[in-house]
């Protein structure tokens, strides 16, 4: 997990420093900006935790050339657990007129599934930008959750019925996420 993680953070600085080489230009984002992107979590703090898949979209607008600001809503799953984040974005692009570009993002919001909680995310990774309105970019993320309080039910064999157990996880971990933007 941690060679896939440092491979991953080296595979984007890479391209960072070959982005600055480029002389390629491209659209500079202005107005109106939507994501969609698609990740893994894993729980490197919780080891019962299975890994989770989510889901997310923002929208917002970009201001000063580099800056974006949106909310969003996401959708995290596993076998144990649904949460639902509802969070502001704030985006910082760094050579937003060149075709691959350094990102920086923070998500602060809540959450709500089987408990509410508090909800951050702070991410690095590479947008790969088009001449047109669209991009596509590959991130790194810590993503913090307020812990959850889990219930099972397994049937008691020697009792003749079921029991309930309960556990109290950490959802936060490590994201690598894939997203879109028009």
């Amino acid at each position: 997990m941690k060679k896939v993680l440092l491979s991953v953070v080296m595979l984007i600085m890479a391209v960072s420093v070959f982005a600055q080489e480029q002389d390629q230009k491209t659209r500079v984002p202005n107005g109106y900006q939507g994501f969609l992107e698609y990740g893994n979590t894993w729980h490197v703090f919780d080891k019962e935790m299975p890994n989770t898949i989510n889901l997310s979209t923002t929208h917002g607008f970009y201001f000063a050339d580099h800056i974006y600001a949106g909310i969003g809503i996401g959708f995290e799953f596993n076998s144990d657990c649904v949460l639902v984040p509802i969070y502001a974005n704030m985006r910082y692009v760094f050579l937003n007129n060149k075709t691959v570009s350094p990102v920086l993002s923070l998500r602060v919001g809540s959450f709500v599934g089987d408990k509410v909680g508090a909800y951050g995310d702070l991410g690095f990774g590479v947008r790969f930008a088009s001449k047109k309105d669209f991009a596509v970019s590959v991130m790194v993320a810590g993503t913090y959750y307020d812990k959850v309080r889990l219930y099972s039910y397994e049937y008691n064999e020697e009792l003749g019925y079921y029991t309930d157990n309960e556990r109290l996880v950490s959802p936060s971990g490590v994201s690598l996420r894939i997203g879109i933007e028009w």
